[in-house]
């Protein structure tokens, strides 16, 4: 199991996103939206930059940790490929984002993101774990 599950939605794509803890699951929904921009298999994790983020609720600092990772790729041109969460509590993110700035050549983007979207946004306890879902605006 990859962790994450692309889905369709009218006119946008929805990322279900899985992990046994809160950690795996933000960790699991930084690998699911680079999979649903790049050919996660051409960038290599040379780089690291510390990326932070405060939401009001879990949903929210989802939301809030999706869209700045999105900004970091649209803005300064980076391809994640893994995290190391350093801190992660009272709706709060703090993390070390792997990966490579875009590079012709190398790189491609399979699919733009423009921003994670509210719509359908949800984080939700289950008997293994956790599940999230939120819809991105492509």
């Amino acid at each position: 199991m990859k962790g994450f599950r692309v889905f369709d939605t009218t006119a946008d794509m929805g990322l279900e996103i899985y992990g046994t803890t809160r950690e795996e699951l933000f960790r699991n929904a930084l690998k699911g939206l680079f999979y649903i921009i790049t050919d996660l298999d051409r960038v290599e994790p040379k780089e690291d930059i510390a990326v932070e983020v405060q939401g009001e609720d879990w949903a929210d600092l989802l939301v809030g940790w999706l869209n700045e990772l999105v900004f970091l790729q649209d803005a300064q041109g980076w391809l994640f490929k893994e995290c190391t969460i350093e801190e992660l509590g009272a709706f709060r993110i703090r993390a070390q984002c792997l990966g490579e700035r875009f590079k012709n050549g190398k790189h491609c983007i399979n699919t733009l993101v423009k921003a994670a979207t509210y719509h359908r946004a949800q984080i939700e306890e289950t008997p293994h774990g956790y599940r999230a879902q939120v819809v991105l605006d492509v």
